[in-house]
């Protein structure tokens, strides 16, 4: 933890002597689930249910002009990490979910299928320190910015979606469960971030900006087996302004 707080007293520092602007940031999230190779047998049957999920995570972006070209930037933000499973050609009496009754549909036309989404939700911050590109012949109302840095996360919940296709359960074709999901998410999340973001000025004092970042997990986002590490590459938009 000393790291997080030596961290937090230069942005203290950084934001009294510096430039300040104020924003909102909005991050179309891509969901890459990576499983463990143990124990095996489960591991290869999840890894055949897998597919890529989306996601949106948004936050509060206060950006310190450190001098012309420098910049550190902190985040207060919500993400939403998904892991998706997709089975498909379900039959009468299969199981979709250990929480859920077996399939009691005797219908035979329409494809039966169901999606599971593991959810994880988290509040945490990214801390950010980006560099100006020097570009000749750049209008100088265009910024672009290479950066990287910190996500720092606390699992607020972790719940499972289950969306049945061409049959219901009880009645019912969504159902969510917030115990026994089936797996068990890390409590803590960190990640290293880099980034890069394209800027435009719009006014002398608002910006709107766009760019794309990556995240890597230093950790697995479960501890449960077989592990599952989830990978966000994200696209970024938002407004900043300058107070």
């Amino acid at each position: 933890m000393k790291p997080i707080f030596f961290l937090l007293f230069i942005f203290l520092g950084l934001q009294l002597s510096a430039q300040t602007h104020l924003g909102i940031v909005i991050e179309p999230t891509a969901n890459i689930a990576r499983l463990g190779m143990e124990p095996k047998q489960q591991s290869d049957s999840i890894r055949g249910l897998m597919h890529i999920d989306k996601t949106l995570g948004f936050g509060l972006e206060i950006r310190n002009q450190i001098d012309r070209y420098q910049s550190i930037t902190f985040i207060p933000s919500y993400q939403q990490y998904n892991l998706l499973l997709v089975k498909e050609n379900l039959q009468f009496l299969d199981i979709v979910h250990p929480n859920l009754p077996e399939i009691r549909d005797f219908s035979q036309g329409a494809n039966k299928a169901a999606s599971i989404r593991h959810r994880q939700k988290y509040i945490g911050t990214q801390i950010l320190y980006a560099r100006k590109l020097q570009i000749r012949g750049l209008n100088s109302k265009l910024r672009i910015d290479m950066g990287a840095g910190l996500g720092l996360y606390y699992l607020l919940q972790s719940d499972v979606k289950i969306t049945t296709e061409g049959f219901s359960i009880k009645g019912q074709f969504s159902h969510v469960f917030k115990d026994s999901t089936g797996i068990e998410a890390r409590p803590f999340l960190i990640q290293a971030i880099g980034y890069g973001d394209i800027s435009y000025s719009i006014s002398p004092i608002i910006d709107v900006f766009g760019g794309v970042k990556i995240a890597l997990p230093f950790t697995s986002t479960t501890t449960s087996l077989p592990k599952i590490t989830l990978f966000t590459p994200a696209a970024r938009v938002g407004l900043r302004f300058e107070l």
